[in-house]
């Protein structure tokens, strides 16, 4: 007898740590406490949220501000006024953004836009604050010494004493009083928006001026109600058997839900109560142990039914669906949604990385080389096996059922395979050898496979047995898992490189998260709401579908991520992948993923998805250790400041990874979108000008940014003020103006000093032009006159010659004795007179065509003119035993003065025939674009050098030195320049050329 009470004991204590194991597993709760620092005292006697969601806590050493992640205090460190620290309940109104609270002296303070000022009440609303502050939680003490209870409800306040009952309007006036008996069980409560009362029988009833109807719950306690009310929150709670219910009103009655159990609210001094509906936290206040904040657990974790013979050490990778809501390991477990366990022996069959269940639910394993096949009508202990000479890499089911296998050795490569799993015997059939690690298979509309690798993403085409390697996916991605929700989208997870998305027909790389968790994505399984669940080896991702594709779309740059780790509910962050398959979606209802420390399973349409929706908000402004209180104005700072720091807060209640608030800077100085790794942003030195301090935070799921901007100014030193440039610019103005000005003045005076300069030098100038001109007129009157005396005596001279020629000529052609020395002389008579009569004819008719100002003629041949001069000097030319050359060219035809080229050549061919005997004269011409050539080449015996400079040097229009012998090539030289041509030597030994050149129009 004695042996089976123990038993029974033994089994009803495993009942009752299984039991609490369960609330613990159902719940996650964390103190806060003076102990941790992050309160001022331990004693919390209200709570309740601002309009804003931040959480105000009332202590015995003054108020805390809770925003999920930082507590601020205000006391009378940092409020003026308060002599005392202690304060009482919350009372005033949310909804206006006023909530009050006074300390143990009646000092009254206002929590208004998010912080806690002072406030000057009149006497009888101060009153009335004063018995709303009284601690209502401890009714019974009022009523023992007689005292006013006061309680608000919505636009009433109602104060209640032993016999009575008044009742205050919005504006605290008096509207009605009248009689009440209180009864010491009488305890009053506020629960959405009306006053209630519960009497001894666990009873509750609408609190009427003319009537009373109570009310059961609808629950048989076996402990007495203590019913807490939380009168600024028009909240009520009832604590009972460990058990916390928090109270509704619907219809015409309460509802009560339990909202947290397991838990001893005496033993641990429970006085004050809060629940955040909207993020679904529990905030409970205690006398002397803090505040204490529970949240429901949305996951829960499996262990293995065996873990002394497990082996595994609660390590799990491959899982598969077992039946309608049961789960099979790779190693043998079988877990239900509802916390079933029990196993089957295939571990020894298994290595843990793959687990298949088929249409005809057989479980398929593999190890080593060898795939194995559990048969269900044998009740999974009789198995097929197959060896395939290649490491077993990876098990997969069709979309028709058929079962497909990726093996690979170093030495044969790989291979894939398909089995029919209808077939009682059936045989691996080879698909085709691939020259890659398969790691995921992936059958996707009957034609293609996906293949994933260690070695990048493959295509196997089943109708041509072609293997693609995917370009897009790098050849040293390792791919983890496939997720095929259509043939047209497939998700990627891979090792140390992100996910991937495929979907029309591209590959978008998805935007890592903040630090990089999902660079290693294990598994991705989609729910039925289109929420994408990530794991990675620092915990579970959840994204809304559709952000991901606006971001493949590029409709959004940036991708909310919510992170879900194991404060709720799992016991490792790092879950397992490289395994198929990574997790389970039984019946989508339920999510099973293998971790490191047991399996992970979660409703995914019951989690609750606390996100970073509220707003951002700027609390103060500290300016070189001085705060100042932000009231939505725009801040002007002195340049001298050595640091600004803004505080900026946003209450969040979730997972703190999943609130990221960026700054940007704009302005002078610009900065960059910066994520806050502290309560504040503090700049220092910036120089003058307006700024604008731009926050932001993604708000969740959507990818949309809540938006804050802060406008601020540096006032800038009087040099750098807007007044001083345009007093700047205005002197800069004047200066020009007065230089200009002087300028001008200057630049006047200078032009009346060179006027007079220009008038006496015109003066001089106009004298000297008059002796010029009187001069020219003495030369050209002096020039015509030796013109006239030249013309005069060689015409006198000419006769005479004339005569004397042709006397010569007669006595010469009469002379009977040839050969005698007179007709010799005769002859040279003959000759010397006809060159002089000749010279002097050219010499007059030089002096008659200079006085010409035509050079041009009507157009004639220079072949002719060169002829007429040949013939002019053949005598001559015949006596001196010289042969004379005409090479000029038929077709020219010039317009040059004809009179004047004529001299010219004559001059020329006389020169050559007295320099030239028993030799040869020629003359040629040539023509080269617009240039027309005539030379004139002699074989005489030349000319010396320093004449042959002198005149090329005349003949350029330089004044050479010496002295020219003889007029002609002098005289040539001149005429060359009236009619535009110019003159270029040669001579040596055996004669001498000279050219002419003239430059023809076009």
């Amino acid at each position: 007898m004695k042996l089976f009470c123990n038993y029974i004991l033994k089994i009803l204590l495993l009942l009752l740590f299984s039991q609490q194991m369960l609330a613990q597993q159902n719940y996650n709760y964390q103190w806060f406490s003076a102990d941790s620092k992050h309160l001022p005292q331990n004693s919390v006697k209200s709570i309740t949220a601002d309009k804003y969601g931040y959480i105000w806590l009332s202590t015995e050493n003054g108020i805390v501000r809770y925003d999920g992640q930082n507590f601020n205090i205000y006391n009378s460190e940092n409020t003026k006024g308060l002599s005392s620290n202690r304060m009482l309940l919350f009372t005033g109104s949310v909804a206006k953004d006023s909530i009050i609270i006074l300390n143990e002296r009646s000092e009254t303070l206002l929590i208004h836009e998010r912080a806690v000022k002072n406030m000057d009440t009149i006497k009888y609303r101060k009153k009335l604050y004063t018995l709303l502050s009284r601690d209502a939680y401890f009714q019974d003490y009022y009523k023992q010494r007689q005292k006013p209870l006061a309680i608000s409800v919505k636009d009433r306040t109602y104060i209640f004493t032993q016999d009575s009952v008044s009742i205050y309007n919005s504006n605290y006036k008096l509207t009605q009083q009248k009689k009440h008996i209180f009864n010491q069980s009488d305890k009053f409560f506020v629960s959405s928006g009306d006053l209630y009362i519960l009497n001894e029988k666990n009873e509750y009833s609408l609190f009427s001026e003319i009537h009373k109807s109570f009310q059961k719950f609808g629950y048989d306690f076996t402990k007495k109600i203590e019913i807490f009310s939380n009168n600024i929150a028009q909240q009520a709670f009832l604590f009972s058997d460990d058990k916390l219910f928090y109270l509704r009103k619907t219809n015409d009655h309460l509802t009560k839900e339990l909202i947290f159990e397991g838990f001893n609210y005496k033993a641990n001094n429970i006085v004050s109560a809060y629940y955040d509906e909207k993020n679904e936290v529990l905030y409970l206040g205690s006398s002397n142990k803090g505040l204490l904040v529970v949240k429901r657990n949305d996951f829960r974790h499996n262990i293995a039914p065996n873990e002394e013979s497990n082996g595994n050490s609660n390590i799990y990778y491959a899982l598969t669906q077992l039946g309608d809501n049961k789960i099979l390991t790779s190693t043998g477990e079988i877990f239900s949604d509802k916390g079933e366990k029990s196993a089957i022996d295939i571990e020894k069959y298994s290595d843990k990385f793959a687990v298949l269940t088929d249409k005809n639910g057989n479980i398929w394993t593999k190890k080593l080389n060898s795939v194995y096949r559990f048969t269900k009508k044998s009740n999974f202990k009789k198995f097929n096996t197959w060896d395939l000479n290649r490491s077993a890499r990876c098990i997969a089911k069709g979309a028709n059922g058929n079962i497909y296998i990726g093996a690979y050795s170093q030495a044969d490569k790989g291979a894939l395979y398909t089995i029919n799993p209808d077939e009682d015997s059936p045989v691996p059939q080879l698909i085709s050898k691939i020259d890659f690690p398969p790691t995921e298979i992936v059958e996707v509309d009957g034609k293609t496979l996906w293949c994933g690798s260690w070695r990048g993403l493959y295509k196997f085409h089943l109708n041509t047995k072609k293997t693609e390697r995917v370009k897009e996916i790098s050849s040293t991605t390792h791919v983890r898992s496939i997720y095929a929700s259509s043939p047209g989208e497939i998700w990627l997870g891979t090792y140390n490189n992100g996910f991937f998305l495929y979907r029309k027909g591209k590959f978008t790389h998805m935007p890592k998260d903040r630090y990089g968790y999902l660079l290693t994505t294990h598994c991705i399984i989609e729910d039925k709401e289109g929420v994408m669940w990530l794991t990675t080896n620092k915990g579970l991702f959840a994204a809304k579908k559709q952000d991901l594709f606006d971001y493949a779309d590029n409709k959004t740059k940036t991708v909310y991520y919510n992170l879900y780790d194991k404060s709720l509910g799992f016991l490792n962050n790092e879950f397992n992948g490289g395994c198929t398959p990574c997790g389970v979606n039984v019946n989508q209802k339920t999510i099973f993923f293998p971790s490191m420390d047991g399996i992970v399973y979660f409703n995914p349409l019951s989690v609750h998805k606390r996100l970073p929706d509220s707003g951002i908000y700027l609390d103060e402004i500290e300016v070189d250790s001085t705060t100042h209180a932000y009231n939505n104005s725009k801040f002007v700072f002195d340049r001298h400041f050595g640091k600004i720091k803004f505080f900026i807060s946003s209450p969040f209640f979730g997972n703190a990874y999943n609130q990221n608030i960026e700054t940007r800077l704009e302005g002078p100085v610009v900065q960059n979108w910066t994520p806050m790794t502290e309560t504040n942003v503090s700049f220092s030195t910036l120089p003058p000008g307006e700024y604008t301090l731009k926050i932001r935070k993604l708000s969740g799921f959507g990818s949309k940014y809540i938006y804050k901007d802060i406008q601020f100014s540096i006032t800038p030193a009087f040099w750098q003020t807007g007044w001083f440039t345009v007093v700047l610019i205005a002197l800069g103005l004047l200066v020009i103006y007065l230089s200009v000005k002087l300028r001008i003045r200057y630049i006047k005076h200078k032009n009346i000093q060179l006027e007079k300069q220009v008038v006496l030098r015109t003066e001089q100038l106009q004298s000297t032009v008059l002796t010029l001109r009187k001069t020219k007129e003495d030369l050209s009157v002096q020039v015509k006159n030796h013109k006239n005396l030249i013309k005069t005596i060689t015409h006198d001279i000419k006769s005479p010659l004339k005569f004397i020629a042709l006397t010569g000529k007669y006595l010469y052609n009469n002379l009977e004795k040839t050969g005698s020395v007179e007709k010799e002389d005769v002859k040279a008579i003959h000759t010397s007179s006809t060159q002089l009569y000749h010279f002097v004819d050219n010499f007059l008719e030089y002096a008659k065509e200079t006085d010409l100002n035509n050079t041009e003629s009507e157009p004639y041949s220079i072949r002719n003119l060169a002829e007429e001069k040949i013939t002019f000097f053949k005598n001559i030319a015949t006596a001196a035993k010289t042969k004379l050359y005409n090479y000029t060219d038929s077709s020219l035809f010039i317009t040059i003065n004809r009179h004047l080229l004529s001299i010219v050549l004559h001059n020329l061919l006389d020169n050559a025939l007295k320099h030239t005997f028993d030799g040869s004269i020629t003359i040629t011409s040539s023509q080269k674009d617009n240039e027309l050539s005539i030379t004139v080449t002699d074989t005489g015996k030349g000319m010396s050098a320093e004449m042959v400079n002198f005149y090329n040097n005349l003949a350029l229009g330089n004044k050479p030195s010496g002295k020219p012998t003889g007029m002609g090539l002098h005289m040539i030289i001149e005429l060359l320049v009236i009619i535009g041509g110019s003159l270029y030597i040669t001579s040596s030994e055996k004669g001498t050329t000279i050219t002419i050149n003239f430059m023809r129009p076009n």
